[in-house]
This record gives structure tokens, sequence and C-alpha cells, in this order.
């Protein structure tokens, strides 16, 4: 049981330092936004002027809220343990110039961000992004795949950002970004599974 616990918290520190270095690396440099919890405060910013920061609170605490109740107790642990870890990786981890090309930084980061959160998702937790409103919406609309859902909700976001940036070529490549986070994240929950906790853990 500890060993189990250990491991968890291992691979979900892993988790933040990837997608730490997905940003640092690569996003940040080139303004890719491929969807998440940022890119929906963001649009609510634009379009009511309410703070970014108060936008991504009022998202993030009743999503957290939610999965401990439908995910159970240690899920939620777990997911509040990897939000507060990624911002404290992001400062650690210095900003380091890669690669000038927008196509490079997408696809590499892409993989970071996909890998970041396949290891957080067969570990039982979630980064505390859309992929917890993902887990959440898969509990009602079960026909369709966790990796689907997490697509079609942070490709809404990426397009509705593009349109109101209107910077289509960094919303088309955020989008290539984010192709290559949900096949990232297909092929780890296809081959090692998602880590199932009962609701009362």
């Amino acid at each position: 049981m500890i060993k189990e616990r250990l491991i968890d918290y291992i691979l979900i520190t892993l988790s933040s330092v990837l997608m730490a270095c997905a940003v640092n690396f690569f996003f940040a440099e080139h303004t890719l936004a491929p969807g998440g919890i940022t890119g929906i405060s963001i649009i609510i910013a634009e379009v009511t002027k309410i703070p970014m920061s108060y936008a991504s609170l009022a998202i993030s605490g009743p999503l957290l809220i939610l999965g401990v109740v439908f995910l159970g107790k240690s899920f939620g642990i777990k997911t509040l343990y990897i939000t507060f870890a990624t911002p404290v990786f992001l400062k650690i981890i210095p900003e380091i110039h890669v690669t000038n090309s927008l196509p490079a930084a997408a696809i590499a980061g892409g993989l970071l961000v996909g890998a970041g959160i396949g290891l957080a998702l067969i570990r039982g937790c979630a980064t505390g992004g859309t992929d917890l409103m993902a887990l959440l919406l898969n509990k009602i609309i079960r026909f369709l795949k966790l990796p689907v859902i997490l697509f079609l909700l942070d490709g809404t976001v990426v397009i509705l950002s593009g349109i109101i940036s209107r910077d289509y070529t960094v919303a088309i490549f955020s989008l290539v970004s984010l192709f290559v986070i949900i096949q990232t994240i297909n092929v780890i929950t296809s081959k090692f599974g998602l880590k199932q906790q009962p609701a009362s853990a």
C-alpha cells in the first residue's frame, strides 16, 4: 500500500515536471495554448472582463469538489497535489529556447503534455484541467472514450481562442499540439489503463 502510494506520487510529480517543461521549453515562447482551463479562463475574461485568475478559480474549485464527490477522496488529494506542484515546477524550471520551428514546438510540447496527463490518469488523478472535466463527463457520456471527450473540449477552446485573438496560425498549431497530446494520452491509457478508485477512497 505504502509502496503503491509512493509510486503514485513519484509518477504524478514526473507528470508535473513534464508539463512544466512543455510550457517553458516550447509553448510559452511560441504562445501555443492547446486548450485547458487557462484557455477557457482567457475566453471568459475576454468576453466578460472578469479577471482571468478569478475565472480560473471559479472553474477549478467546483471541478475539484465534483472530482472528490464522484471520483473519490484519494483522487481529489492527488489532483490537488498535482495542481499545486505544476506551478512550482513552472517557477523552478527555466524557460529555455529549444527551437524556432512552430511545428516542432507544437509536436514536442504536445508529446510532453500528453505524457504528463497520461501518467496522471493511469495513477488515478487528473492535472486539474480539462482532463478532470473530461473524466467527470465520461461518467455521463460513457459511449465516448476519454481522449475523444478531451479533444472535443480542448478543441472547442482552441477554436474559440483563435476567433477571439484572430491569430489563426497559432490556433492551427495549437490544434496540432492538441492532436499530439490526445494521441499520446490514448497510447498511454490504452497500454496501462485508467486507475479506478471507489468514490469512498
